[in-house]
C-alpha cells in the first residue's frame, strides 16, 4: 500500500515546520474502499483514525431488532475517528462506502503522539470534537422543538453546507441520500419526508437540477439560519482534486 502524506496537508498540522512534516510522512496511508464496502464495523478496535479525500460515507448504527439507524454522512476533507482519541475501545458505529471512496489513515497511537507534543494539534482536534457534539446536540433540539417539515429544512442546509456544489440555482447534492436516509436522520418516517419533500419542491425551496441532483436553494438556506461558514478545507494535495 502506497504511502503519502496528504493527510498532513490537512488544516489540522498547518502549524508544522516542513523538517516535522517531513518527519511524520511515513505515518500516513492511503486506503480505497468500493461502493457498499464498510471502511469499519461497530465493535471493531479503534485503530486509526481517517481522512475522506472524495467520495461519501455513511455511518450508523443496527439497533437490537436489526433496524438500521443513519448518524450521519461524510465527504471529502472530513475526519473520521477522532472522537476514539486518547481512550481504549472499539468503534461505536459503522462506516460504509456510498461511492468510491479514497480515505488517509494515520494510526490514533501516533495522532495522540503528535497530540501530546503539538498543542496547536490538540486545540484542533477539541474544536472537530466539539463541532461534533455540538451537531448532534442541534439534530436533538430540532426533533424536540420543530415540526419534520422545519427539520428537513433545517437538515438540508447543514448537508448542502457541508457538502453541495455551489450552482447558479443553489448549492447541488447527490440524489444518492434516500428519503428513507433522510427519515431517520430527521427521526421522522419515510411517507412523513416524502410528503414534506415534495412541499419544498413545489414551493421552490428545494430544486431538481439537469442532472437528477437536488439543489438547496439560497431561500431554504436563510430560512435555516446557514449562512455561517464552514470549518476551512482548503485541498492542498492532489488527493482532494478532482479528477
Amino acid at each position: 500500500m502506497r504511502k503519502l502524506s496528504c493527510m498532513l496537508d490537512l488544516w489540522l498540522f498547518e502549524q508544522l515546520v516542513p523538517e516535522e512534516r517531513r518527519q511524520l510522512e511515513p505515518l500516513t496511508r492511503k486506503y480505497s474502499y468500493a461502493r457498499g464496502q464498510r471502511l469499519f464495523s461497530e465493535g471493531d478496535p479503534a485503530a486509526m483514525v481517517l481522512l475522506v479525500t472524495s467520495g461519501r460515507v455513511k455511518l450508523y448504527k443496527v439497533s437490537s431488532d436489526g433496524k438500521e439507524v443513519i448518524l450521519g454522512f461524510l465527504g471529502a476533507h472530513d475526519l473520521l475517528g477522532e472522537e476514539t482519541l486518547f481512550r481504549d475501545g472499539t468503534r461505536p458505529f459503522s462506516a460504509e462506502a456510498l461511492e468510491p471512496t479514497t480515505a488517509c489513515a494515520c494510526s490514533k497511537d501516533d495522532l495522540e503522539a503528535l497530540a501530546t507534543q503539538h498543542s496547536s494539534i490538540a486545540a484542533k482536534l477539541t474544536r472537530t470534537l466539539g463541532e461534533k457534539l455540538t451537531q448532534m446536540a442541534d439534530q436533538l433540539a430540532d426533533i424536540a422543538m420543530y415540526d419534520v417539515r422545519d427539520r428537513l429544512v433545517r437538515l438540508l442546509a447543514r448537508l448542502a453546507r457541508e457538502q453541495g456544489e455551489p450552482t447558479h440555482l443553489g448549492l447541488s447534492m447527490d440524489r444518492h441520500i434516500t428519503h428513507e436516509d433522510l427519515a431517520a436522520l430527521v427521526g421522522a418516517s419515510r411517507v412523513m419526508v416524502s410528503n414534506a419533500m415534495g412541499g419544498l419542491r413545489e414551493s421552490g425551496l428545494l430544486l431538481v437540477d439537469g442532472q437528477r441532483r437536488f439543489v438547496v436553494s439560497q431561500a431554504l438556506l436563510d430560512e435555516a439560519g446557514a449562512s455561517s461558514d464552514p470549518m476551512p478545507r482548503t485541498p492542498a494535495c492532489a488527493c482532494f482534486r478532482k479528477s
